[in-house]
């Protein structure tokens, strides 16, 4: 209508007044096309920052650095040929590579400037923009998950099912989860001051074979782990994930929540006894700072799911491999993101205890 005066709204942008246009369509909010690119580009920086502050790129990729270290000494150990060596090495260098340009990717992300990367990583400023740009590192990383997938890995035997790769991580963890039952067991036995002669009149298993279970030379079969485990007043259950590891089980990936979090509980456990169960003061030191004394209580307890970097911390200070646990705790988030509206009851995540990744 002629002679009415025209209304404005305010840029959600650059906040200056343009004049409302009244008709059909969704009400304008920027004030023109520069300004909405302008806070599009923001905003999708903004979500990217959020992403790249969940995890440190370099973290899981020292994470599996540490078993292909453990299979070039293993390799080592058993003196194979140069061939097989050197493939370690080889295998070990280009992840240390990978790792370095994750490790730049994560400082960057942190606010780093490229003079403090270059003085860190002693190069220039320009070599160190034109070796580590972002969209650089990601296709590598992109191009080192593809390659991760192919990696083999001698000196195990392939777990029956798998890939080779997979296979020989598999088995690789199935050692390391072997020689923790092994230790678990032992700690038990001796805490129980029972001699193996005693057991063996106790549970019909020879002394030797005993001998050998504690060891570490023979695996046991899952009702000898409950027998031993009860005969020294523990709980099987504690040992439970241990035992599935030692024998190369791979169990599905997705579990109700009470059940996703009762392995990874379990598993922290079973590292905890294997290490001789040590106060928890002295685990909080071996953490170096990562998780208070309480925390080191409430995690081993099973009142609090902590995150990834803290548990990582607790793994390593009880003497595991991070690498091993990482897929427990992916399935406890996992499963706790699909349950909208999770059942209450025993052994259910405590949402008000459980700690952002």
């Amino acid at each position: 209508m002629a002679g009415t005066s025209p209304r404005y709204d305010s840029c959600r942008y650059c906040q200056e007044r343009f004049i409302r246009r009244n008709g059909p369509g969704r009400k304008r909010e920027y004030c023109s096309i520069d300004c909405r690119r302008k806070a599009q580009r923001e905003r999708d920086g903004h979500l990217e920052r959020q992403e790249h502050s969940a995890l440190p790129l370099g973290r899981r990729i020292a994470e599996d650095l540490q078993a292909l270290s453990a299979a070039l000494l293993e390799a080592e150990y058993d003196a194979r040929s140069l061939t097989e060596l050197l493939r370690c090495a080889d295998e070990v260098a280009r992840e240390v590579d990978y790792y370095r340009a994750a490790a730049v990717q994560d400082a960057r992300n942190l606010g780093a400037s490229w003079e403090q990367v270059a003085d860190a990583a002693r190069v220039s400023a320009t070599t160190a923009r034109t070796r580590w740009p972002e969209s650089r590192v990601k296709e590598r990383l992109k191009r080192r998950a593809g390659e991760r997938a192919a990696v083999r890995q001698p000196s195990v035997p392939v777990v029956s099912g798998l890939g080779d790769a997979e296979g020989r991580l598999l088995s690789q963890a199935a050692e390391r989860a072997s020689v923790k039952l092994a230790s678990a067991l032992s700690y038990l036995q001796r805490a129980s001051g029972l001699t193996f002669r005693e057991v063996a009149e106790q549970t019909s298993l020879s002394p030797s074979y005993i001998s050998r279970i504690l060891s570490g030379e023979r695996t046991p079969t899952w009702p000898v782990v409950c027998t031993l485990v009860e005969l020294f007043r523990g709980d099987p259950a504690e040992l439970s994930v241990l035992f599935e590891s030692a024998h190369g089980m791979v169990p599905p990936g997705r579990y109700a929540i009470p059940d996703a979090v009762a392995r990874l509980q379990a598993a922290l456990r079973g590292l905890h006894l294997a290490a001789g169960r040590p106060p928890f003061g002295v685990v909080r030191k071996a953490t170096r700072g990562a998780l208070s004394t309480q925390a080191v209580s409430e995690i081993l307890g099973g009142e609090m799911v902590a995150g990834w970097e803290q548990t990582a911390a607790l793994v390593t200070a009880l003497g595991g491999w991070p690498a091993d646990v990482r897929p427990l705790w992916e399935a406890v988030h996992y499963t706790f993101l699909l349950c909208l509206d999770p059942p209450e009851g025993p052994g259910q995540l405590p949402a008000a205890r459980s700690e952002s990744p």
